[in-house]
């Protein structure tokens, strides 16, 4: 086979630099384009092996987006954080802060119990979560370079000055730890996704604002695989959340403890594999000019 390729390689450029005879060149450049294909295919891989492939993608590109990642996560927990001590030392906010709509939802965390949930319902919540999580994420991610990133912004913004509401409420009352330890357990990875998603709204966002020497197409472009792994990172993770949330996280019969344990060992987990899975594969990607 190998012989042969070569043999219909020179050929092939024996007529084009000595033959006119256009169809004889088409058939030989068709043959060589077809015999290189095959020579130089790279081998299938398993089933799990492009699984764990795609596993490493995935956190070596949100390690190459690291400081979006980080600017995303700042964001995030800085509206908390500011909603937070706003409501504190300024308490007449609160109602401009919490909707209308969310007063019941508060009245209900600030009972600090659950009701108790049936198989069928806890599955009917965690498909509520897996259709619902995932939408936002996207949203989120896709409209950066639509809107410059001001609409990424506003929505990581917007949900964490939620969370800091709901913590501030929880505190006046005497069970943020109850608070924590509720949502920590689905919330290392749901959390984790919407950052990872505002990271991707953030990366689309600087390639429209500084291309570099490129058109600002072709920027898109340039970060557009990056893109696409971290938009689909994020929505995985909120289908990983999903399951959590219908059937541990708010089950009364869980102990509060055993959340918080949960919680603790899942991030560490995810910590570990954020910085070091893949990373003997480490592979440069698409960059911006600067």
């Amino acid at each position: 086979m190998i012989r042969l390729y070569r043999r219909i390689s020179t050929d092939l450029a024996l007529a084009r630099t000595k033959s006119t005879n256009t169809p004889l060149i088409g058939f030989l450049n068709d043959l060589a384009g077809r015999a290189y294909g095959i020579i130089y295919r790279a081998p299938k891989q398993a089933f799990w092996g492009n699984i764990a492939a795609a596993i490493a993608l995935s956190a070596q590109t949100v390690r190459r987006n690291k400081w979006f990642v980080l600017t995303s996560a700042t964001i995030f927990f800085g509206s908390a954080f500011f909603i937070f001590g706003l409501m504190t030392w300024v308490p007449d906010v609160k109602e401009k802060i919490i909707p209308p709509a969310m007063d019941k939802l508060f009245d209900s965390w600030r009972s600090a119990k659950f009701e108790q949930r049936s198989g069928s319902e806890s599955g009917m919540m965690a498909g509520f979560y897996a259709s619902n999580n995932p939408r936002t994420a996207i949203i989120t991610g896709a409209v950066g370079a639509g809107s410059f990133g001001l609409i990424s912004i506003y929505l990581l913004f917007n949900n964490g000055a939620i969370l800091g509401a709901l913590a501030h409420e929880m505190a006046k009352v005497g069970k943020l730890g109850f608070l924590i330890s509720s949502i920590a357990p689905h919330g290392v990875p749901e959390l984790s996704g919407i950052i990872v998603a505002g990271s991707t709204g953030l990366l689309l966002a600087y390639a429209v604002i500084n291309p570099g020497r490129r058109r600002r197409g072709d920027a898109i472009k340039a970060v557009g695989k990056d893109a696409i792994v971290l938009l689909s990172t994020s929505v995985i993770l909120m289908f990983i959340a999903a399951p959590i949330e219908g059937f541990f996280s708010f089950q009364p019969t869980v102990p509060q403890w055993l959340k918080g344990a949960v919680a603790i060992v899942s991030l560490c987990a995810w910590g570990a594999f954020w910085v070091g899975y893949g990373r003997t594969t480490d592979a440069k990607g698409p960059a911006l000019e600067r």
